[in-house]
């Protein structure tokens, strides 16, 4: 099997989502034979979480993220509309980052204890992740998202 370690894909949090989650099947015919199980799923504030999956049996193709997904999907307080990027390092790890509906990304830090999220901050060293759709009726032009317009625009930004 070639290595997989740059294999990444995105998955939108729909209905109905918050007891499993389905891997797109062209990935799970590669990795379902080498993939350890459960996996290490680590996210962007360095939180690890163990996730079982299973083969889906009307779907033969397709790996499914059941046992412990529910307590991830809580724990980051997933809504519909979120979307994931997860990254593939096998045969055991995936990393992952969680964008809002606004397609940036949730910085969680490392304290979700009080329950609230915290916004990502308006200053300071980092790198701040986002993902953007390019129209096909329009492919010259691109749009970035609304909340990294207002939070990033700066002295160098051209208004």
């Amino acid at each position: 099997m070639p290595p997989l370690a740059d294999c990444r894909f995105f998955r939108f949090i729909i209905p109905n989502m918050e007891n499993q989650i389905r891997l797109p099947v062209p990935f799970s015919n590669v990795v379902r034979d080498n993939m350890s199980n459960p996996v290490e799923v680590i996210t962007t504030n360095g939180q690890s979480w163990s996730i079982s999956w299973v083969v889906e049996e009307e779907h033969p193709h397709q790996i499914v993220f059941t046992g412990g997904w529910r307590a991830f999907y809580e724990h980051y307080h997933l809504r519909i509309g979120d979307s994931m990027l997860l990254s593939y390092h096998q045969p055991k790890f995936f990393y992952v980052a969680i964008h809002d509906t606004r397609y940036c990304e949730i910085n969680y830090g490392r304290n979700l204890r009080n329950g609230s999220l915290p916004a990502i901050p308006a200053h300071g060293n980092y790198t701040v992740q986002f993902f953007a759709i390019i129209p096909m009726n329009d492919p010259d032009k691109l749009m970035l998202p609304l909340r990294f317009s207002r939070e990033y625009a700066g002295p160098y930004h051209d208004h």
